[in-house]
């Protein structure tokens, strides 16, 4: 009786899961359409068909795994993904062949071409390396044996900080040990380096101190006859730099500054002093003019 039943058993599970009766799926919720798990047609096989109308989740006692919403919006460590994918932690991703060397996180174009696409790879060199596929010949691409011929930069992300390179011929070589000259440099100490014009409506330079100092009872006021010989001889101001010494050691814009404003105070006093000067020669001039006119009329 028993091996009767166990074969009855296995015909029945095998009658029911056989792709040549209409019993060939696993449904749930009394509904065959929109809750099963099945198969649908490939060519020369079948594929795996899983069908839940609400959404599919895969998660362990940890927690939600991986969510597939009704409307294709995928989330994984997340019950609740707003894209067609959000991921909720931290997202490594690379190229397991270390023969190839390079790992690298492709974009499509929105025409959903698989021959245009950008990209965000690193290799075995120290570049960090961001650029595009133009087309399925590669050109345009960034590649250790390829160059950029629609752009005149590269960047690189190291210890030293972030670094723009550039080539004489304006194309770059990314992932190869090619010699570029710096342009653009910015360093984890906040130090930047530019080599070219700089252009902003509006910089703000913070340095102390200022040139204040010059308002001093005790400060020592250069006299102007020491400043038109140190003129004569040197062609510039004192405590300023010369033409020569700017062009080969550059300026601190900070410090040029504040020596500029401790000129134009200097200046000021000049002018001040020479103000009581002349109110002093004029006031004397109206002295000698109201005597000289007394003299007259005491002659007459």
């Amino acid at each position: 009786m028993k091996r009767v039943l166990l074969s009855f058993g296995l015909f029945s599970f095998g009658m029911m899961f056989s792709q040549d009766i209409p019993f060939d799926k696993l449904y749930g919720n009394s509904d065959p359409v929109h809750y099963y798990l099945g198969h649908y047609p490939v060519a020369s096989s079948d594929g795996l068909d899983i069908n839940w109308y609400g959404g599919i989740k895969l998660q362990t006692s940890a927690g939600v795994g991986i969510q597939l919403l009704r409307d294709g919006n995928v989330g994984i460590g997340t019950s609740t993904p707003i894209q067609k994918l959000d991921v909720l932690g931290n997202i490594l991703t690379g190229n397991t062949n270390s023969t190839e060397g390079i790992n690298a996180l492709a974009i499509r174009y929105e025409d959903g071409s698989i021959n245009n696409w950008g990209a965000l790879r690193s290799s075995s060199s120290t570049y960090m390396s961001f650029g595009v596929k133009a087309n399925g010949s590669g050109l345009g691409w960034l590649s250790s044996n390829g160059t950029l011929d629609w752009t005149k930069t590269a960047i690189t992300l190291d210890n030293e900080g972030i670094s723009f390179l550039m080539k004489s011929h304006q194309q770059i070589a990314l992932n190869s040990p090619v010699t570029m000259t710096e342009v653009m440099k910015i360093s984890p100490n906040g130090n930047a380096l530019l080599q070219g014009k700089f252009e902003a409506k509006e910089i703000k330079v913070t340095l102390t101190p200022t040139a204040d100092f010059v308002f001093n009872d005790n400060y020592d006021l250069p006299k102007l006859e020491e400043v038109e010989k140190h003129i004569k001889e040197k062609k510039h101001l004192p405590e300023v730099a010369s033409a020569a010494q700017m062009e080969k050691e550059g300026v601190n814009v900070g410090e040029f500054q504040i020596k500029l404003l401790q000129k134009i105070e200097e200046l000021t006093l000049y002018m001040i002093e020479q103000s009581k000067q002349l109110k002093t020669l004029q006031e004397n001039n109206d002295k000698l003019s109201k005597e000289v006119k007394e003299l007259k009329t005491n002659n007459k």
